[in-house]
């Protein structure tokens, strides 16, 4: 016969034709009742989405570190062989120890986390109880459509306040603040900090096409990248784009990925002819070029894909040889 838990200091809570009650749990109590269906296990009534293991690796590593602390309730459904029952009274749950107690709504990745870690917390959890396959599913669509997630230009732009930041991170953050910031920039007034603008390439973008460059970027401090990609900015806005009439795509997310892509094969041209001196002028002798070798439509309507952008502006620059 299974084991019966109970816990007090229980919550009932009405809203519209639903009841539910809040509580805290064990959390290795929580990893043992809990299950999950997806739709890969059971196309007819799973509605999960596939279990990310190493995110929930990553949730027992916070928890495990010590600072972790998730203070946001796992929405479950009892289930009827759980036996689940609530004491007015006494204002207490009890339920069946089994592992198939409670069907898990919201908050898979954190239970399988909380699973995987070594320390033992005390989990808040709400609780509904009498719920049809359909109601779960309505739930599952409800918590998932129409709470609308931090967006990441928003996150990045705090994690300095937060201190969550890495070297490489604090890097770009300087980098894309300079370029925010100066009269000068080829950006200026095109950026977005902390939240998505159309026209305007947000602080998310910024990152991921230049994250890939830090290396190349060497030792060189930011104020030292800003003066040199700003100078092959403006010189591939003249060179490549204005001639076709087509600069404002420079702040279309695709294309600006690849312009970034193609700046350390342009760079190396540059350094070749006329050693380091990256000067708007000196990017201009190669930008002109492929400006005029370019299909403007590549640029003009690219796809998602930016590499094979990155690609057509290089094979633009082959064909030029001089002695």
């Amino acid at each position: 016969m299974s084991d019966k838990e109970s816990y007090g200091s229980v919550s009932l809570v009405r809203q519209g034709e639903h009841r539910f009650y809040s509580f805290t749990m064990p959390s290795d109590v929580l990893a043992d009742t809990c299950y999950v269906v997806n739709r890969d296990e059971d196309p007819i009534e799973g509605f999960q989405r596939e279990l990310d293991i190493k995110r929930a690796a990553e949730i027992a590593n916070y928890i495990d570190s010590g600072l972790g602390t998730i203070p946001s309730s796992i929405v479950l459904s009892a289930q009827e062989d759980s036996e689940f029952y609530y004491d007015s009274k006494n204002k207490s749950v009890s339920f069946l120890n089994i592992n198939k107690a409670f069907l898990i709504i919201d908050g898979q990745h954190r239970v399988y986390g909380f699973k995987l870690a070594k320390t033992a917390l005390r989990i808040p959890v709400v609780v509904y109880e009498n719920l049809s396959k359909r109601d779960e599913s309505r739930l599952f669509i409800d918590i998932n459509s129409k709470q609308k997630g931090v967006p990441t230009e928003l996150l990045l732009d705090i994690k300095k306040m937060a201190e969550y930041e890495n070297d490489t991170e604090q890097y770009l953050r300087e980098l894309f603040d300079t370029f925010l910031t100066e009269n000068d920039s080829a950006l200026y007034n095109r950026l977005s900090a902390s939240k998505r603008e159309k026209g305007k390439i947000t602080r998310s973008v910024f990152n991921t096409a230049l994250k890939p460059l830090v290396k190349f970027f060497g030792n060189k401090n930011a104020d030292e990248i800003y003066e040199i990609f700003n100078a092959y900015l403006i010189a591939f806005i003249e060179g490549v784009l204005v001639p076709h009439n087509i600069e404002d795509q420079v702040f279309n997310t695709t294309v600006f990925k690849a312009i970034a892509g193609f700046f350390p094969i342009i760079t190396a041209r540059v350094k070749d002819r006329f050693g380091a001196i990256y000067s708007v002028d000196n990017y201009h002798e190669f930008t002109s070029i492929t400006g005029q070798r370019i299909k403007p439509a590549k640029l003009a309507t690219p796809t998602n894909a930016y590499k094979p952008i990155v690609d057509h502006l290089e094979e633009s620059l082959k064909q030029e040889f001089t002695l």
